[in-house]
C-alpha cells in the first residue's frame, strides 16, 4: 500500500477486478498512455483515488432506484460525471447518497 494524505485513508484493489475487462482494459490503455506523456505519471508508487469530470456531464449514465447501474453490479453513477449534479455541492450531496447505497448492499 502506498502512503497517502488522503483521509480517511485508502484500501488497495487492482482495478481489473472492480470493473468489466472493457473498462479496466481502456483506463490501462490510459494511464499508460498519459505516464508516456506525463513523466511520474504511471509508476508503482501512483494511487487512483477517484474519478473526476471537468464539467457536468451532457448525459446521465442510467441508474437504479437504489442508485446502482442496471447492467453493471456495483456501480453507481453519481455527480457531475454520471450527469446527476451540477455543481459541487449537489455533487458532493449525490456523491453521499450513493456511498450509502453501496454500503447497503455491502451488507446485505
Amino acid at each position: 500500500m502506498n502512503k497517502t494524505s488522503y483521509q480517511p485513508g485508502l484500501k488497495s484493489a487492482p482495478l481489473h477486478s472492480l470493473f468489466p475487462k472493457s473498462i479496466g482494459g481502456r483506463l490501462r490503455k490510459g494511464f499508460k498512455a498519459f505516464g508516456d506523456k506525463m513523466h511520474g505519471f504511471y509508476t508503482a508508487e501512483a494511487n487512483v483515488i477517484g474519478v473526476e469530470s471537468r464539467t457536468s456531464s451532457p448525459v446521465s449514465i442510467p441508474r437504479t432506484e437504489q442508485l446502482e447501474h442496471p447492467e453493471i453490479e456495483g456501480l453507481f453513477p453519481c455527480g457531475e460525471g454520471g450527469g446527476y449534479a451540477g455543481g459541487i455541492v449537489s455533487a458532493a450531496m449525490d456523491g453521499e447518497r450513493c456511498a450509502e447505497a453501496a454500503i447497503a448492499l455491502m451488507k446485505v
